[in-house]
């Protein structure tokens, strides 16, 4: 498939920049009336994101987008995935002011030290063609956490993470140690739903992120197959309910941190 071809969403981006410049107005004048971000409205024109239902009435009152415009954005753009986002997802993560994570079975991408993700990444590929590639661009990504300015990063993982061996019981040691060693940052929040609350919301569910771009919030759903990001508001509406349900049963902070040290030592004997 053509990452060229005329999407939905790319169709209506450039109906809004057209709609915009026949009125003879900046980005950034545009970007003032709401009020959001000159980078959300550049979003919207290249099709990366899709403007919100509560900014439609106003962004039609402003540019004079006709009605086939708004039908285009309920009946094809809401349902669409953006093909150029699929594996871009760093993106994502390095606009993001906020990231809200749940790991079911292994730490997080961001998280992981370089053994743990080179344990992770070889699962299922006996002899992957780049696994170093694979390994440090993975690495990289983490830059996002130790930029000037980073999004706050609010990890949930089930007991099963910390508990299920990677790489062997080094690997595995100072994989938690490091998890403790982050959630020591200001901007980064690690909880543990523990074995004993038994069942919960994403028990048959697999990895999900939620990152805050200028106030729109898109999901990363992660499967056996391959990942999707998720934009539409109800969808992703409901995944953010699903995380919120999973933070407040795991344990608070402090006795996560706790919990994965002990763990830790664990792994060490």
């Amino acid at each position: 498939m053509s990452e060229n071809r005329m999407t939905a969403r790319k169709f209506v981006g450039k109906e809004i920049r057209r709609a915009r410049e026949s009125k003879q107005l900046t980005r950034a004048e545009l970007a003032k009336t709401f009020p959001v971000s000159e980078s959300l409205v550049a979003s919207w024109e290249i099709g990366r994101l899709i403007p919100k239902p509560e900014y439609l009435p106003h962004l039609t009152d402003i540019l004079g987008l006709p009605d086939v415009i708004l039908r285009i954005l309920d009946d094809l753009v809401s349902r669409e995935v953006a093909p150029e986002w699929l594996g871009k997802w760093t993106e994502a993560e390095a606009d993001s002011s906020a990231l809200l994570a749940f790991a079911p079975l292994v730490v997080p991408g961001l998280l992981q030290t370089e053994d743990y993700a080179r344990a992770v990444l070889r699962l299922g590929k006996p002899a992957p063609l780049d696994l170093e590639g694979q390994v440090s661009a993975r690495l990289a990504r983490q830059k996002v956490l130790t930029r000037e300015d980073p999004p706050l990063y609010h990890a949930v993982l089930d007991e099963a993470v910390i508990c299920r061996p990677v790489g062997g019981p080094k690997v595995m040691s100072d994989q938690l140690m490091r998890l403790v060693e982050l959630s020591q940052c200001d901007h980064v929040i690690v909880q543990v739903i523990p074995f004993g609350v038994g069942e919960h919301a994403g028990f048959a569910g697999g990895p999900i992120v939620l990152a805050s771009i200028d106030g729109t919030d898109v999901a990363y759903v992660d499967n056996a197959l391959r990942g999707d990001v998720v934009e539409k508001t109800e969808d992703v509406a409901a995944i953010r309910r699903l995380w919120q349900m999973l933070s407040a049963k795991a344990l608070h902070e402090q006795a996560s941190i706790e919990l994965i040290t002990k763990a830790a030592k664990a792994w060490e004997t």
